[in-house]
């Protein structure tokens, strides 16, 4: 009988760590997606060259290699924190100071 209550509460921690793993999926979907759209205002909304998330005139850019499909912004970014092994805080969405603490500024 005492196999039995282990194999449930396994299986209750596993379903617990599941529902864990999707939040934090979803959340992380949920600022990317975000972030992407705050750059894509900095570059279309504010017409600025000179601003944060402005394509080309970013750290971040230098890991942009095709800004013609989805999200580019997103694909750089990952791909700059995965090689500078930077951990990105998907709660903060002020981008401007993400964007500061990922160049370093």
């Amino acid at each position: 009988m005492s196999e039995q209550i282990v194999f449930c509460e396994l299986a209750e921690a596993m379903k617990e760590h599941e529902i864990l793993h999707k939040n934090e999926q979803s959340a992380k979907q949920s600022w990317e997606n975000a972030f992407q759209k705050w750059s894509n205002y900095m570059v279309l909304g504010e017409g600025s060259i000179d601003g944060y998330g402005c394509c080309g005139y970013g750290s971040m850019c230098d890991w942009c290699t095709d800004n013609s499909y989805g999200r580019p912004c997103v694909r750089a970014l990952n791909a700059m924190c995965r090689e500078k092994r930077i951990k990105i805080d998907y709660t903060n969405r002020d981008f401007k100071s993400v964007w500061m603490g990922a160049d370093g500024g």
